[in-house]
Order: C-alpha cells, then sequence, then structure tokens
C-alpha cells in the first residue's frame, strides 16, 4: 500500500509537494505475536518496546535520502511541524507539547529535538529521559539507551547525580501535568460530545451528514 502511494505521487507529479510519514503508534503487542526485540516491553508499556516505534519521512529534494537522527521525538511534534511547513498560523491561547521538528527532518538549523522527554501512561508519569538517560520512577530504574537500548541493566546506584535530576525533570512535570490525576494546572478538560452517534445506524442505515463522505470513499 505504500508503495502504492508513493507511485500514485509519482505519476501525479506531486512527490516534491509532498510529505510522506510511514510510522506506528505503538510497539508490538507481545501478546498477540509482536517482537521488538531488542527493545525491552510492549504496547501498553512505557518500556522502549511499547513506545519507540519506526519512522520513516520521504519528501525527494527536501529530505536527503539514507540520513538518519538520533534526535527524541513524538507523535505530538506533527502538528507544530506540518503547520510550520504550510506556513500555518498554530492557535496562541494554548500551549503545545509538540515542537516543530522540520529542521530534524530536512537537516538545518535546530536538529535536537526534545532535550526531555515525559513517559505517560494515561494520567500516570511512569518515565522521564534526558538524551540517553531513563529513569522509570516507580521502580528508581535508571538505563543509558546509548548503549543499553534493550534497558537490562539499571546503572542507578552508579549515576546518583543522573537520578537527581532526572527527578526534578519528572517533579517539573508533575507540577504542570499531575499523576495519578487528570486535576492540574496544566491539564484541559477532556473532550466530550453530546450525545454521540455510531456513522450508521443498527439498523444499517447512514446518518444525515455523513452520506456525502460514503459518496467520496471508494
Amino acid at each position: 500500500s505504500a508503495g502504492q502511494i508513493l507511485g500514485a505521487l509519482r505519476e501525479l507529479k506531486l512527490e516534491q509537494k509532498t510529505l510522506v510519514v510511514f510510522t506506528s503508534d505503538n510497539g508490538g503487542p507481545t501478546n498477540q505475536g509482536g517482537d521488538n526485540t531488542p527493545l525491552r516491553g510492549s504496547k501498553g508499556s512505557t518500556l522502549e518496546g511499547g513506545i519507540r516505534v519506526c519512522t520513516i519521512a520521504w519528501w525527494p529534494g527536501k529530505i536527503a535520502p539514507a540520513s538518519q537522527t538520533k534526535a527524541i521525538t513524538a507523535h505530538m511534534d506533527w502538528l507544530p511541524t506540518f503547520a510550520s511547513i504550510c506556513s500555518a498560523k498554530i492557535p496562541s491561547d494554548r500551549k503545545l507539547d509538540g515542537k516543530d521538528i522540520s529542521p530534524v527532518l530536512f537537516g538545518k538549523g535546530d536538529q535536537t529535538g526534545h532535550d526531555v522527554f515525559h513517559y505517560y501512561l494515561g494520567f500516570n508519569l511512569q518515565a522521564v529521559r534526558s538524551g540517553p538517560w531513563k529513569l522509570h520512577l516507580g521502580k528508581d530504574e535508571l538505563y543509558n539507551l546509548e548503549s543499553d537500548i534493550g534497558e537490562t541493566e539499571n546503572v542507578a546506584k552508579d549515576h546518583a547525580e543522573i537520578v537527581s535530576k532526572l527527578k526534578q525533570y519528572a517533579d517539573e512535570m508533575i507540577a504542570d501535568l499531575g499523576d495519578k490525576t487528570a486535576e492540574a494546572p496544566g491539564v484541559r478538560p477532556l473532550g466530550r460530545v453530546s450525545e454521540p452517534l455510531p456513522l450508521i445506524s443498527s439498523d444499517g442505515v447512514v446518518r444525515p451528514g455523513f452520506d456525502r463522505l460514503f459518496k467520496i470513499l471508494p
């Protein structure tokens, strides 16, 4: 399917005007046959096997072929990145957790990604990372992802100053987004839809307003 998309863009001569991103929302579920080796953990965990995913960005003439980056990036970065590329104005009445990573994609300017990254599972802050160092807060387990991507050797006892610094980063985030609670200064109310209904009713009838969508889709 990805090949068909790229082929269609080339056929329509749109490949130099289109950014294509191939990625995933989480690691594979090992209880369903997924294998995230050499990463430990799986979908639903904040181990690297549950969080770190493949991501390929393709844009001929913009992104250098076979280029790579070690910058820490996340899906929350796509909104400000796409907005920047399209010269769209980002709302100023709210805080965005993501950042513009177009310099990372294009190999220009600030290519650092996130200096600090926080691993939330729901409302629970479970880990924090800065550079190669990742601290699992509940267990005080520290891993160097540069040399130990599988999170197998806890080196917390040898790096007390790094553990302390990462805990400080965690405390700063908890003061903003909280931990184990939806009540925190930086948390916006959850979105709600009054009387939510499926697109198709129980008797198979497409609800009014959505009939045009189904006519457009093949």
